[in-house]
């Protein structure tokens, strides 16, 4: 057997694991960053009023380096200077705008640079109102100093309009400083903080404007500094978790489907099929280690069955245990035949007929929950009718329900056994598999399916006589590698019945040579069904047409025939 397809489940949890990790992070991220804006914001408030007054001081201090002072040292220069130092500030001020700059002029940029990158702010600036003939102050500002964090600045003695117009013309009038707060986050250019603090000269009259400004990009960027510790901190965690998880799936579920996998394979690959080893490797206390032992069971009948018939001389006998055998394995394979199969479901009805299923080896019938309100109906058999022919169709039962339980649609449920088929060294060409896959929500009565190589369903809506379903595959499953099986959806509402059947059943052939054909089966089922409401009593009415219709004539094949009513 080719093992082709080993590491996929792999790789796909460990995707789905780095998807996971992705999303986590990025929430975390944004988490942290929003639990932190509120308290950085008020933060950020009390210290940018401190730098636009450390910038109203740079005039008088060019010398001084301000861009290592704590807080409280800032508090403490800003009270001994607002105590009396002395203040040439306007004179200075004008001599820059009058004779352009000169060295001081370059000292106290330079101080303003180290202050801006101290603060973490996005500009600092000094610039002058101008004032009406009547004395009043205008939105026309000269800009004296500008330092900003990109190269996007003002040259000196350049006028501009200040958005923040009204607050500049508060500190000319109470000679204080203030703060600007401006909403509008959606505009890049926009800032979301401004402080402005005056300039005065010696008499204390306000000759200038000092400020500092915040943009949002700046301010996001120190929220990321202040952070990232914290993100760090989390990603370790998420990263450890998902190590956990990813290590609890990879034992729990990944190696033993890998071992399971593994002795299916080699039982299937050992042409004697008088040797198996069992599965005792599975420990997980769950639906896997029940898989194991189901096939286990399964695989020791198959021996038994292989050693009994090696040892049976008579064809006779070879033949009745060959059947014996046969239908052991279907026993277990097969869905019960008791009606109502679920007595306590109100919302559907369904019914199983496997009486004539005692001629052919590689038949099958079942059905099955994968959770509450979805259930899985499978109807199939073998094309081939020899030994192999029983494994073929026990590993196709076996396959086809564990892929379903994995929360799978019937063509991906196709699709997967398909390939698991054709992935057998088989030297029968006729070991493949006819199947019908359905899976039918209780809840809303969707039925999903897929017809690979099967007799047409036959479907009945309420007030409606039966059809023959056209949907279906020329493709059986095991027949070529990569096929894609589509897939069909029924409707169904309250009353829609629905019934599946063997080959056995159309292929009846009669004293007269000639078979029963689906249209005579579409033809009696619309004859029963008008006197007979119940499933089984339509079921009944069928198989006893065929028995008339076959007459002394052996039966030669299988006739399964599962009806599915659905109430909502």
């Amino acid at each position: 057997m080719k093992d082709n397809k080993k590491g996929t489940l792999k790789s796909r949890v460990m995707f789905i694991m780095v998807i996971l990790f992705i999303i986590a992070m990025i929430t975390t991220v944004f988490s942290i960053i929003g639990a932190n804006y509120s308290t950085m914001l008020r933060a950020k408030r009390g210290s940018i009023v401190h730098c636009a007054q450390m910038v109203s001081c740079s005039i008088d201090n060019p010398d001084d380096d301000y861009s290592m002072l704590t807080t409280a040292d800032i508090n403490e220069y800003l009270e001994s200077y607002s105590d009396g130092t002395e203040q040439h500030s306007e004179a200075k001020i004008d001599n820059w705008f009058a004779s352009g700059k000169d060295d001081e002029y370059k000292d106290i940029y330079d101080n303003l640079s180290k202050l801006q990158k101290s603060f973490e702010v996005s500009e600092l600036f000094i610039y002058q109102a101008q004032f009406s003939d009547s004395g009043e102050i205008e939105n026309n500002m000269r800009i004296l100093f500008d330092v900003s964090d990109t190269n996007k600045t003002y040259d000196l003695g350049k006028n501009f309009k200040t958005t923040a117009f009204e607050t500049v013309k508060k500190v000319y009038e109470t000679g204080q400083p203030q703060l600007y707060e401006n909403n509008l986050l959606g505009k890049k250019k926009d800032f979301i903080l401004a402080a402005y603090a005056p300039i005065k000269d010696s008499n204390g009259n306000v000759v200038a404007i000092a400020g500092a400004k915040l943009n949002l990009k700046t301010f996001v960027m120190t929220l990321f500094k202040s952070s990232w510790l914290l993100i760090v901190d989390e990603a370790l965690d998420f990263l450890l978790l998902g190590l956990a998880v990813a290590f609890f799936i990879n034992k729990s579920v990944i190696k033993p489907v890998n071992i399971l996998s593994k002795h299916m394979r080699d039982f299937v690959s050992d042409e004697s099929g008088l040797e198996y080893k069992p599965i005792n490797e599975i420990k997980t206390n769950d639906e896997l280690e029940q898989m194991g032992d189901d096939f286990n069971a399964l695989a020791e009948r198959v021996v038994e069955y292989t050693k009994d018939v090696k040892e049976t001389t008579a064809k006779t006998e070879h033949i009745k245990a060959d059947l014996d055998t046969a239908n052991q394995i279907r026993s277990i394979i097969s869905g019960k035949t008791t009606y109502p199969a679920f007595p306590d479901r109100a919302d559907f009805d369904l019914c199983l007929s496997l009486k004539n299923t005692m001629h052919n080896k590689c038949s099958f019938c079942n059905y099955f929950f994968v959770d509450t309100n979805k259930l899985f109906v499978v109807m199939g058999e073998s094309l081939g009718n020899n030994h192999a022919s029983i494994i073929i169709s026990a590993l196709a039962s076996s396959y086809i329900k564990s892929t379903a339980k994995m929360g799978l649609e019937p063509y991906r449920v196709a699709a997967e056994v398909n390939n698991n088929l054709c992935s057998i060294e088989k030297k029968d060409s006729g070991l493949t598999i006819g199947a019908i896959v359905a899976e039918i929500d209780l809840t809303d009565g969707v039925m999903r399916y897929v017809n690979a190589g099967m007799p047409p369903l036959l479907i009945k809506n309420p007030g409606e006589s039966f059809v023959l379903d056209k949907a279906s595959l020329p493709f059986s499953l095991g027949q070529m590698h990569g096929v894609a099986f589509q897939q069909n959806t029924l409707n169904l509402s309250q009353g829609s019945t629905v019934l599946l059947t063997s080959y056995g059943v159309s292929e009846t052939v009669g004293t007269n040579g000639i078979e029963y054909s689906m249209q005579q089966l579409l033809k009696n089922v619309n004859t029963v069904a008008g006197g007979v409401y119940e499933l089984d009593g339509i079921i009944n009415g069928v198989e006893s047409d065929l028995d008339k219709f076959r007459g002394e004539t052996p039966i030669t094949k299988d006739m399964a025939i599962l009806g599915f009513r659905y109430f909502g």
